[in-house]
């Protein structure tokens, strides 16, 4: 088991690494063509921190048309709804204590609100313990429908002026799509094998492992942003993962396979994370910024998570 750990944690690295390098990227070439910050982290930001739970999806889906159970259901369920809970209380707490985090009134008012309707919509749809390759096909058409009304709000392409290092972010995407697909593959297949030997529920070993390594692109992603000073760009990019994560990542991938969604995740875990996404966004409504005590009470709210899960849904 020592030997699955090992991997599941270099899995999970290779996913960190891979979005890294496509998003660094991704943004380049995005900044050349003067694409706005609040676009980036709403959209391509937003999409790059949530590849890990993309390929992810994509991966155990694949499996599952090819024979596998519920067990890859559970997993990567469980692992999209806790990279969730993870940005939405841990990491936007932590990065509030850290420093000031401001938002805008269109993030509030338009995006948060996308977010919070995008969770009520997979709880709806999991209701019956069972995600339907259509209703994958709608959660991915409604995120393309949300993409395509960012793209009207704002300007965001002009002629790009300097090619010359155009090729290297190619090869950099590239080579971050590779180590996604790897990483993927093989924190899957371990997560499996521990879940297994140890007895664990799939959905526990998702929300609380591989949900929490996956969720560190976002976590770096808004550090950066906030030492930069790029306030709004933080905040913009979980917000739009937690979007990106239940309509296109987990659509994708149901789309492809459909899933089985564990009744805990249904009545407990996402019920969880609209509460605190709420409340979230209660916190930003009256001055547009976060506090060092708001933040406390986030990562207070992410630690009482852990105790709930480790208590009541292990086995």
């Amino acid at each position: 088991m020592i030997i699955d750990l090992v991997i599941l944690i270099g899995g999970l690295v290779a996913l960190w690494l891979g979005a890294e390098f496509t998003i660094n990227a991704a943004i380049n070439i995005a900044k050349s063509m003067k694409i706005s910050e609040g676009f980036i982290g709403l959209t391509i930001l937003s999409i790059g921190t949530s590849l890990p739970e993309i390929f992810a999806h994509i991966y155990a889906s694949i499996k599952i048309v090819r024979g596998g159970d519920g067990l890859l259901s559970n997993l990567v369920v469980g692992t999209n709804i806790g990279s969730n809970i993870v940005q939405i209380t841990f990491v936007l707490g932590m990065v509030g204590l850290l420093a000031k985090v401001y938002s805008d009134e269109k993030i509030l008012k338009i995006d948060f609100i996308v977010m919070l309707a995008s969770i009520l919509i997979l709880f709806f749809i999991s209701l019956s313990g069972h995600i339907t390759r259509l209703e994958g096909v709608i959660l991915a058409l409604l995120y393309i429908g949300y993409l395509i009304y960012l793209s009207k709000e704002e300007r965001i392409f002009s002629k790009r002026k300097d090619k010359s290092n155009i090729w290297l972010d190619v090869v950099l995407i590239i080579v971050g799509f590779a180590l996604l697909l790897g990483g993927a593959k093989f924190a899957l297949e371990a997560a499996v094998r521990v879940t297994e030997i140890l007895g664990w529920r799939g959905s526990f070993v998702g929300t609380m492992i591989i949900g929490v390594g996956t969720a560190l692109p976002e976590l770096t992603t808004s550090l950066v942003g906030i030492i930069k000073g790029k306030h709004a760009l933080s905040l913009g990019t979980l917000v739009g993962s937690n979007i990106t994560n239940p309509l296109f990542a987990l659509g994708i991938g149901a789309a492809i396979s459909g899933y089985l969604v564990e009744r805990s995740l249904v009545f407990f875990d996402i019920p969880f994370w609209f509460i605190v996404s709420l409340i979230g966004l209660g916190f930003f409504w009256d001055d547009l910024k976060l506090s060092k005590r708001e933040s406390a009470i986030l990562v207070l709210f992410y630690a009482v998570y852990v105790f709930v899960k480790v208590k009541f849904f292990v086995f």
